[in-house]
């Protein structure tokens, strides 16, 4: 891996681990850890089988899977208070009423479906490679997709109202 690809890689890992543990420290720790993985089993890499962006997000999501399945002192998504008070900062999006109000809309939907998101906005993946990374067809992702943002979008404005 090149200083080029990491620098492209890191971030959109980064955010994506980010959005799915909810604290920076951690999501740094996990982050380093997809690279060192990620150079460990360069050689395990076949383009044939999924692109390179593929294969790093599934070695992001099963760093993710294993930090859940080993730790007792996890942040879980429902930990956002926590998140906010450690932060500390008022005008920062991750302690603004609207990341709190869109992290609680978050929490109402599958996994499955915060995976889709977290790897599409988060993880910037294109309906093709979450398609694959997941095992649905690019179509079924994009269908599903839609949906999510309908239905995000409703939720959004039903909260809005009250």
């Amino acid at each position: 891996m090149d200083r080029n690809t990491f620098e492209e890689y890191y971030p959109k890992i980064y955010n994506y681990i980010y959005y799915r543990v909810l604290h920076r420290e951690t999501a740094e720790d996990l982050t380093s850890d997809v690279f060192y993985r990620a150079l460990a089993y360069a050689a395990s890499f076949d383009k044939r089988k999924a692109s390179y962006k593929t294969w790093m997000f599934t070695i992001a999501h099963n760093v993710v899977a294993n930090h859940y399945r080993s730790s007792k002192n996890v942040m879980m998504l429902d930990d956002f208070d926590t998140l906010a008070a450690e932060n500390g900062i008022d005008n920062d999006f991750e302690t603004s009423e609207d990341f709190r109000q869109l992290h609680e809309l978050l929490k109402t939907l599958p996994e499955r479906e915060r995976e889709v998101i977290a790897l599409r906005f988060w993880g910037e993946l294109t309906h093709k490679e979450i398609a694959t990374r997941i095992g649905m067809r690019e179509k079924s992702v994009s269908s599903m997709m839609s949906r999510l943002m309908k239905k995000l979008e409703k939720l959004w404005d039903s909260t809005m109202v009250l």
